[in-house]
């Protein structure tokens, strides 16, 4: 796994590549965490990924709630590569709305086009 962060102003990209899984998310929570403290608006955009589960999938909407709290914005910068999206769809993260704690309506999921049959997806 290997992240880097460019950031210009209050915004910042945070693209991810390699192997998003759980040997690596320690790396992943750390570089997301970072993101979050140094911009207003982080999006994170994924490179080339070979290979994504559901312990990055989690730490992704943990850093969007995170940055909530702390009144920021994180989202999914352009399209989903197959393999993001295969994994969180079949996560149960293609969703019509966002999880219990999507106060504000901006589940990145579904802002990424997951939208599916689920009313909810898993509460984490």
């Amino acid at each position: 796994m290997s992240a880097t962060f460019k950031q210009s102003g209050n915004s910042g990209v945070l693209t991810l590549e390699g192997e998003l899984t759980l040997p690596h998310a320690e790396e992943l929570r750390k570089a997301l965490l970072s993101a979050i403290l140094a911009a207003a608006d982080v999006s994170i955009g994924f490179g080339s990924v070979q290979e994504v589960d559901v312990s990055c999938l989690q730490l992704v909407c943990s850093a969007h709630r995170s940055a909530f709290r702390l009144k920021k914005r994180v989202s999914l910068g352009g399209s989903l590569p197959p393999v993001v999206k295969e994994a969180a769809e079949a996560a149960g993260y293609a969703r019509l709305k966002g999880c219990k704690r999507d106060c504000d309506k901006s589940c990145i999921w579904m802002a990424a086009g997951l939208g599916g049959e689920h009313d909810e997806g898993p509460e984490l």
